[in-house]
């Protein structure tokens, strides 16, 4: 193999590829990101702030949030800047006795895995929120749930690694991976090559494309989420909240029976910002890589949201934008090296995970690589659970 050019190349300047590359800097090695576009361009710049261990699923993936979040909140004095980290606690209203009745018996396994959170009827539930339509059934609060600005977040897990002596990439293409003796050792890009003992795959809904050109299927795919922003306000909600709905159509899809819904993934989500401006969505739509706005689904989740909210038929809408959100079928991303591919580890598929995992999914990836295990058994996250030799 030539010079090598760092210990570790991370391909994707997401919030999970950074994090990564800030971890391996923390421990010594030196990390090089390369990145198509910029910093912050995919997902992680397209979405929702929310830290939800309440939207998890209870056993593993819950157990991964809840130690994530232990490391948010070191985050901000470790990194030295503000992340806009708010722990201000979150609900999951219900619109019908469906819903209610899922997110009631998911409650009770995720009270058994170790999170705080308790049901409450419509008016216990309009007492912390009183804006909230009287027709609901009731909710579910979890005090935990929190706040963070990707944006800060990615900058700041950046400007981090460099001082450690890590490098950045940005407008670079990785075209194709390098092998010697069947290990992988690099990269190909638009702007030549890059050599490294090890390969992270962090690019998130562009993860299958890159997992291809090791020889490997991986099933992630992207789901475009369709989000609305309003004029600045006064104090509307002061939580942030996803609707009873979202766990139905992320664990229940097959209990849905309108075709609208089914097809537009469509849930209620909401928060406001430090400014005033509420951010609603959302939809999870299989469009390949279109990541345009669309008339149906910007008028489905006003229409949705007005139920919850029914103040938001006096607000002015000032823009719409939308992401992709990296799909895995059985909702876990895929973290870990892949049999027979030395050199190559996957740290993809996170959907709408990918802020709230942040700092753990980082940890974990540079535990492997320098220490040669995790501290935290993420056997339920192995890429080799159903990612294939092609």
């Amino acid at each position: 193999m030539p010079k090598k050019d760092a210990d570790v190349i991370v391909i994707g300047g997401g919030i999970i590829g950074t994090s990564i590359a800030y971890q391996l800097s923390k421990r010594g090695k030196k990390a090089l990101i390369i990145e198509r576009e910029d910093l912050c361009t995919g997902t992680s710049g397209s979405c929702d702030a929310y830290i939800t261990p309440h939207t998890k699923k209870p056993g593993f993936h819950l157990g991964l949030c809840l130690e994530s979040m232990k490391l948010y909140k070191e985050l901000e004095e470790e990194l030295g800047d503000d992340l806009e980290y708010w722990q201000k606690g979150g609900f999951q209203p219900c619109e019908d006795e469906l819903s209610f009745q899922l997110v009631s018996e998911n409650a009770k396994d995720l009270m058994a895995g170790g999170l705080e959170v308790k049901m409450m009827n419509i008016d216990e539930f309009r007492s912390y929120e009183p804006n909230m339509s009287p027709n609901l059934v009731g909710a579910l609060h979890c005090p935990s749930a929190c706040q963070i600005n990707p944006f800060k977040v990615v900058m700041s897990y950046a400007r981090n690694l460099k001082k450690l002596g890590s490098q950045i990439m940005t407008n670079t293409e990785v075209t194709d991976l390098l092998w010697e003796d069947g290990k992988v050792v690099g990269v190909q890009t638009d702007k030549g090559e890059f050599y490294a003992d090890y390969v992270v795959n962090a690019t998130g809904c562009w993860g299958a494309q890159i997992a291809r050109m090791a020889g490997l299927e991986a099933p992630i795919e992207p789901r475009r989420g369709q989000i609305i922003v309003t004029e600045p306000t006064s104090t509307v909600i002061k939580t942030t909240m996803q609707s009873g709905m979202y766990l139905v159509i992320k664990f229940h899809p097959e209990k849905i029976t309108d075709e609208r819904t089914k097809r537009l993934g469509s849930g209620f989500c909401i928060e406001q910002t430090g400014d005033g401006t509420i951010l609603i969505g959302f939809t999870r739509e299989f469009m390949g890589y279109d990541k345009s706005t669309t008339l149906e689904g910007i008028e489905y989740i006003i229409s949705e949201g007005c139920k919850y909210l029914p103040g938001l038929r006096d607000m002015h809408v000032i823009r719409t934008f939308s992401g992709f959100r990296p799909f895995v079928a059985d909702g876990l991303p895929l973290i870990g090296p892949v049999d027979g591919i030395p050199g190559f580890i996957m740290a993809a598929g996170h959907e709408g995970d990918g802020v709230a995992l942040s700092p753990i999914t980082g940890k974990l990836v540079a535990e492997m690589i320098v220490e040669g295990q995790p501290s935290y058994n993420i056997d339920a996250f192995s890429p080799n659970r159903f990612v294939k030799q092609a």
